[in-house]
């Protein structure tokens, strides 16, 4: 598998980021914000096609895409070596093929915090709340694993991690969005009461963007990147309804029928539910207070959820 590495110029500073895994849904924001303060970078996407897309919002000159395997670690030497910071924003939320949550969490990340370490490169590695070894998750222990590693052995970094992200390209609630106009009832899994503090995207790039421009103020900062407000998964789904002017209707799922769905399910080639994911929902991804320190690094306040999902949940209302 080939993914897409970008360096990034910051000419205010004179520097060259180095950023992996811009090709996802954070990443996207975060690029988008730098093109548009006129730096040279790499659009994050996944394959050529989006690259070519990414490119034209860019000017001629301030993108350079380097091919990468993630299963040769070694390629990345050089690319530290020639940089003067790099960000990580790679992830998955379900192992596929022959990408495994230890791989794309813990082994690369480590690969990049020892090159950095060696060349004293700054590091910013955005990982996930919620991460623990006190679970059966693979996956929250792999972002556990990656986060530890980098505290342990690097000494210029910066980790943020944010909860559930949301914003117009989302995976989260345009997914429910969709199931609620389609189905008669959403799933509820642990009784919904999972908590999230739910944090829009373009306050998630600012937020990088800030630390990237104060990084020594920030240094050896493990940061939680979170909303305003706690949100339980049930009041999540609620929000979504009224946003589709829907009656509330829920199914309630007892622990043994998810297991089987999730085991069953994972074994798609693009899972809409997972084991792993069905243990993830017994983990809340909170940080009450945090978003006292997220607000001071934006230098403005956070964005309400409701307000900015229920517009482009409008898309899944039913025409009359």
């Amino acid at each position: 598998m080939n993914i897409y590495l970008y360096k990034i110029h910051i000419t205010m500073k004179n520097k060259n980021i180095l950023v992996f895994g811009s090709t996802g849904f954070i990443g996207r924001s975060i690029t988008k914000r730098l093109l548009q303060n006129g730096e040279k970078l790499i659009c994050p996407v996944r394959n050529a096609s989006r690259v070519k897309r990414n490119i034209l919002s860019g000017d001629i000159g301030q993108i350079e895409v380097i091919e990468f395997d993630i299963h040769n670690l070694e390629e990345i030497k050089s690319l530290i070596a020639n940089s003067d910071l790099v960000i990580n924003l790679i992830g998955i939320l379900y192992e596929k093929n022959n990408l495994s949550f230890e791989l794309v969490h813990y082994l690369l990340p480590k690969k990049i915090a020892n090159y950095c370490e060696l060349y004293k490169k700054p590091f910013l590695h955005v990982s996930g709340l919620g991460s623990t070894f006190q679970t059966k998750s693979n996956y929250l222990i792999s972002k556990k694993m990656g986060e530890e590693f980098i505290e342990n052995n690097n000494t210029n970094h910066i980790i943020v991690r944010p909860s559930t992200v949301y914003g117009e390209e989302d995976n989260f609630f345009n997914l429910f969005g969709k199931m609620a106009k389609i189905l008669p009832f959403l799933p509820l899994i642990k009784n919904g009461m999972t908590k999230f503090q739910p944090i829009y995207v373009n306050d998630l790039s600012l937020l990088i963007f800030n630390l990237l421009n104060n990084f020594e103020k920030h240094k050896n900062s493990n940061i939680a990147a979170v909303g305003n407000e706690i949100f339980t998964f049930k009041e999540i789904l609620s929000h979504i309804f009224l946003s589709l002017k829907k009656k509330e209707r829920f199914f309630y799922i007892p622990s043994f029928l998810a297991i089987i769905q999730g085991k069953v399910l994972e074994k798609l080639p693009k899972p809409l539910f997972t084991y792993d994911q069905y243990v993830t929902l017994s983990h809340d991804s909170i940080s009450e207070g945090s978003q006292k320190l997220v607000t001071e690094i934006l230098k403005q306040d956070l964005s309400d959820m409701k307000v900015i999902t229920s517009e482009y949940l409008k898309k899944f209302i039913d025409k009359v």
